[in-house]
């Protein structure tokens, strides 16, 4: 089993701040090579004169339980171009943005802006940040709520697929401005998911800084 030292919201700062590919360390690997990824059991997924990456299954902290994160480097042919995450069962959406946002407040340096898509049954949706990340959710039952699926980002300046990220969300979804008045809280029809996101917005009574939202 591949145990990080690292906390799961550690690893979502890292991912946030764009420091993923500059820590290797942090996933007990020297460097981010391909020789060095598959040295150290990841799997090859396309081929290697093309886009492709590799991927490996960690286990990290997140609430006193351990959850499942697989990490994903992406290459076009020998060139490294991003990182992303897969994130199995265990991490609730609500919480994690509470974290987020009480952690921007003493450190605003990660303060990003949110925009948030849904699908038109609010089942699954994205948070993208700053127009270049992106976290996907999903509601698979009422007990879990939303439960963050990946944590995605650009391609960092490769041609036309340099927004791939945030272009799938945009041209799949529908955007939302979320409501975070106590009358709009109030809504069943939006469903109770989607009103714990907005509930978890409100931090300390607070509504979140304009920066990020």
């Amino acid at each position: 089993m591949n145990v990080l030292a690292s906390s799961f919201f550690e690893i979502f700062i890292q991912f946030l701040t764009g420091a993923t590919l500059r820590h290797p360390e942090v996933f007990g690997l020297e460097n981010f090579s391909p020789n060095e990824l598959i040295s150290q059991d990841f799997e090859l997924a396309g081929k290697v004169d093309d886009y492709h990456f590799f991927e490996k299954l960690y286990n990290v902290s997140h609430h006193n339980r351990s959850v499942g994160v697989v990490l994903k480097p992406y290459f076009f042919q020998d060139q490294q171009v991003a990182s992303g995450f897969r994130v199995l069962k265990g991490v609730r959406l609500t919480s994690l943005l509470k974290e987020y946002i009480r952690y921007g407040q003493h450190h605003p340096e990660v303060a990003k802006r949110m925009t948030f898509y849904f699908f038109h049954d609010n089942k699954d949706g994205a948070i993208i940040f700053d127009d270049s990340l992106a976290v996907r959710f999903s509601h698979r039952n009422r007990r879990d709520g939303y439960q963050v699926v990946t944590l995605e980002r650009d391609y960092d300046e490769i041609g036309a697929l340099k927004k791939i990220a945030t272009d799938a969300i945009k041209l799949t979804m529908d955007f939302h401005e979320l409501e975070l008045t106590s009358s709009s809280l109030r809504r069943r029809y939006r469903g109770a998911a989607y009103q714990q996101v907005s509930k978890a917005l409100i931090v300390n009574g607070k509504k979140p800084s304009s920066r990020i939202l």
